[in-house]
């Protein structure tokens, strides 16, 4: 990760699994309150926003990263992206995952995507379009299979009691970790 930190912009409270890799062509960008699990490779230009959970083996990659069209060119030496000396369209591409998203075990996301605040993917799918805001999606690609709440009153209730919540992670594990949204029903945990 040492090669990225001027491309890295980590927000508070980020765990980071070991043997997690970073490298973008230009900015990988990671909100508040993110977890990240173990063996995750980001090698692309990419937005994480808070509240985030990247399970292990889960892979952010370019979708572009070889112009393999460029003729006279084996496809093994074809430009790279990050190659200092090409500069093709797609240097600024990224994957955008915003708020609130659950990525399961091993989703491959690729550039030129954005993932929907509070959706949720399914281990071992590959996200390859768009996926909707508060949808759960499985599969390669990734299709819609369901909604993680039943109605907009629901997504809204969800949203105010996170925005004015109280969020603490420990490395000690769950049981220690201050989680307490604004709910009426009071806090769900809190060391």
């Amino acid at each position: 990760m040492h090669r990225c930190r001027k491309k890295l912009n980590a927000g508070t409270n980020l765990h980071i699994g070991a043997r997690s890799r970073f490298w973008a062509p230009d900015q990988i960008t990671i909100g508040d309150h993110v977890y990240i699990g173990s063996d995750v490779h980001i090698e692309a230009n990419c937005e994480i926003g808070s509240y985030c959970l990247l399970a292990n083996r889960v892979a952010v990659v370019g979708r572009h990263d070889h112009d393999f069209t460029v003729i006279g060119f084996p496809v093994r030496y074809s430009p790279w992206i990050g190659a200092r000396g090409f500069v093709g369209p797609f240097l600024l591409e990224k994957a955008v995952i915003e708020e609130d998203v659950w990525l399961g075990y091993g989703v491959i996301v690729l550039t030129g995507v954005r993932v929907g605040r509070g959706a949720i993917v399914a281990a071992g799918s590959v996200v390859v379009k768009n996926i909707e805001p508060y949808s759960i999606s499985a599969g390669v690609p990734a299709k819609k299979i369901g909604q993680r709440f039943g109605t907009i009153e629901e997504i809204s209730m969800h949203e105010a009691a996170i925005a004015s919540g109280r969020f603490g992670w420990s490395e000690r594990g769950y049981d220690f970790s201050t989680i307490e949204p604004n709910i009426k029903s009071g806090p769900i945990k809190n060391a």
